[in-house]
């Protein structure tokens, strides 16, 4: 009975402390973030008609959808992707309405590109002994990489005056930079949110994890 005891509480001691390891982020999480936020993409003008001929970065409204894969205990990569837009700024002109670079045309993108993401918050977690939340909390540092399409719908009053009619389109390009944090209130649902430049201005949404959480 004694040794049967033993072995019981060796068992209840190894299963507490495997779970006190339990991370938010290890070698086997999968995660899809779904959220709301803005942007300052690059947007590069194409067409001659254009008389804008530099890069701008409005800050437009995005519906962001992103995926993040293990492939390492503190470092994920992934894809990001989503739609976007403003509804543009228009001033009085001689000819009628004008959409001004000073106020932003119409807009809709589809952005798309990649990420990776340090989870130092991990490390910190496995380095320092006392409980620090490591099974629900992940804090992360990463750049994203991608390119797009942001289409300007419909007919508009160039520089001179001159209406121009049917759509028109930019190249869009971030480089960003990006912090973030997660918090799991359920061991696979949790919220998000991050900020940065670029792609992720700021934005917050919820966090879907398939990962197992094995070590």
């Amino acid at each position: 009975m004694k040794r049967l005891l033993t072995v019981f509480a060796f068992a209840a001691i190894t299963f507490t402390s495997l779970q006190s390891k339990a991370q938010a982020f290890d070698r086997s999480t999968k995660i899809i973030n779904l959220g709301l936020g803005a942007a300052d993409m690059f947007h590069i003008p194409l067409g001659y008609y254009h008389y804008y001929t530099g890069f701008y970065s409005p800050i437009t409204g995005q519906l962001n959808v992103s995926g993040e894969f293990a492939v390492h205990k503190y470092v994920g990569v992934g894809f990001t992707t989503g739609i976007g837009g403003r509804a543009g700024g228009i001033r009085g002109g001689l000819y009628g309405p004008v959409y001004s670079y000073s106020g932003y045309y119409p807009e809709f993108n589809i952005p798309i590109g990649v990420l990776a993401n340090f989870h130092f918050y991990q490390l910190i977690a496995d380095k320092n002994k006392k409980n620090i939340h490591a099974d629900k909390l992940d804090i992360y540092a990463g750049l994203s990489l991608g390119s797009g399409i942001a289409i300007h719908p419909g007919g508009y009053y160039d520089g001179g005056g001159v209406y121009r009619t049917g759509a028109f389109n930019d190249v869009l390009f971030f480089f960003s930079p990006q912090v973030g944090a997660r918090y799991y209130f359920k061991p696979n649902i949790g919220v998000y949110g991050e900020i940065g430049w670029g792609r992720s201005l700021i934005q917050a949404g919820i966090t879907f994890k398939m990962g197992a959480g094995k070590k």
